[in-house]
């Protein structure tokens, strides 16, 4: 009986101390994670490393390997948030080196999460062996990484293995974003397409608890890359409250986001946020704000009559300005007015065939979509000098109907000049529903390089090119 007793005993202290070995680990393990949330990769990584130190001659192996997987990966991570993936590749250099990391972390992780799918070998009639092991099983048994211990941390490399692939999908999204960028009209639809797909497809993975400020911080990347690329959509559309509540999504998840990442601030910042000018903080997310401030600047453009009719235009004004980075359009198309005396400088919609056109502002959700026909179908979304160039429409609305013009309207825009009234006109696609409209009247060459480079740099702004080119380090 006295045998059984001291087994049972010691059997009772093996699995105290397995317990508070794991729990010791699982605190290890959510301070390190926890500096992955507010950007603190090197802290991270240190720590890790110092751990790994620490465990050399009491921790298992697996806790060792993934002390050592969890230091990369916040070393990688640091790469991946600074968009070092998409630095201009070497002589040679066939794959980014980011991604080669992710990739070499996903097979290592991947073959420790593999272990715990293994059976175990069946060792019930070998007592020989039992017994002439038994020092080295009873040491190792009551380390830091038992058995038991081992199971639960290649259980979190299994989720891990999943964060790495979902990262792998981000590197690829933003690669095909910068690389469609250099078209010169980008398909938008495509891209949210893409984005929701990653979103849907990890919104249950890597679960773990000890995960959830990676899964966090992942979760935040993707809801707002949605929202403002749904956004820019419904901008081109000219849809003003689907606009305004995407852009609204994205402003919020923004400041949640700052909330986790910036723990002892409380401030949050309002629409167009100008603290990024001297910020530490990592380039995508930098570019997320910046992003968001380039689509807000596009909104008050695009909808500047309905804004102008709720507010003063001093109010305008400051709302524009604290836009941080972005650009002031209305002030740079007011200044280019007035310097080259033209008639009008306007923004016209193809209405017709629209899905769910309303014309401009709020509308009930129960208001049956307009039909516009003729001239109204290509109505003036914007216009300075104030007024809507009636006279000049039909030539206008000819321009933009033919299709001949298509391909110059995208590429370098139309000139032409009309005799019978005397009037010149740019004309230059920024959407693909918008056509920017500059009119003079007076004859002006087509090789007037102050016009041609307003109208060239105010197409690429609207179309938010520049935005996405952005995302590439200089």
């Amino acid at each position: 009986m006295s045998i059984v007793a001291e087994k049972k005993r010691l059997q009772r202290n093996m699995a105290s101390s397995s317990r508070q070995s794991a729990e010791s680990e699982e605190s290890i393990l959510q301070g390190l994670l926890a500096h992955f949330s507010k950007f603190n990769y090197d802290k991270a990584k240190e720590q890790a490393e110092k751990e790994r130190d620490l465990s050399r001659f009491s921790g298992s192996s697996v806790w060792q390997s993934l002390l050592s997987c969890v230091a990369q990966l916040a070393a990688v991570e640091k790469l991946y948030m600074n968009l070092s993936f998409l630095t201009a590749k070497g002589f040679l250099r066939k794959e980014s080196s980011v991604r080669a990391s992710y990739e070499a972390l996903n097979t290592e992780i991947g073959d420790m999460g593999a272990e715990r799918r293994r059976p175990a070998p069946n060792c019930g009639n070998n007592n020989n062996n039992n017994n002439n092991n038994s020092n080295n099983n009873n040491s190792s048994s009551s380390s830091p990484g038992s058995v038991a211990n081992d199971g639960i941390l290649r259980h979190l490399c299994s989720h891990l293995v999943l964060f790495i692939k979902a990262r792998l999908q981000l590197i690829a999204f933003y690669e095909k974003t910068v690389e469609m960028s250099m078209c010169r009209l980008m398909n938008f639809e495509e891209l949210v397409a893409q984005m929701t797909d990653i979103s849907t497809s990890n919104s249950c993975n890597f679960h773990h608890p000890l995960l959830i400020p990676i899964k966090t911080n992942f979760m935040y990347e993707c809801d707002i890359l949605i929202h403002l690329l749904r956004g820019q959509i419904e901008m081109q559309n000219w849809h003003f409250l689907p606009s305004l509540l995407h852009l609204h999504d994205a402003h919020s998840k923004l400041n949640s986001w700052h909330t986790v990442v910036q723990s002892k601030e409380t401030k949050k910042y309002g629409f167009g946020s100008s603290f990024l000018k001297s910020s530490p903080l990592p380039a995508l997310y930098q570019w997320l704000w910046q992003a968001k401030a380039a689509l807000v600047s596009k909104f008050s453009l695009y909808f500047h009559e309905t804004l102008a009719a709720q507010s003063s235009p001093a109010e305008m004004k400051a709302l524009i300005s604290r836009q941080g980075q972005a650009c002031d359009y209305v002030s740079k198309i007011q200044s280019f007015q007035r310097k080259t005396d033209a008639a009008s400088v306007c923004l016209v919609l193809e209405a017709g065939g629209l899905e769910g056109y309303q014309g401009p502002g709020y509308h009930h959700p129960n208001q049956p979509d307009i039909t516009p026909k003729g001239l109204d179908s290509y109505p003036t979304i914007f216009t300075f000098p104030p007024g809507k160039p009636l006279e000049r429409r039909p030539s206008i609305v000819m321009r933009i109907s033919d299709r001949s013009n298509e391909h110059a309207l995208l590429d370098r825009g139309v000139h032409f000049f009309d005799q019978q009234i005397g009037s010149t006109y740019f004309l230059c696609k920024v959407d693909p529903k918008v056509t920017l409209v500059v009119v003079f009247d007076a004859k002006k060459s087509e090789k007037d390089s102050y016009i041609k480079d307003f109208i060239y740099d105010l197409a690429l702004q609207l179309r938010c090119n520049k935005v996405f080119t952005n995302l590439k380090p200089k």
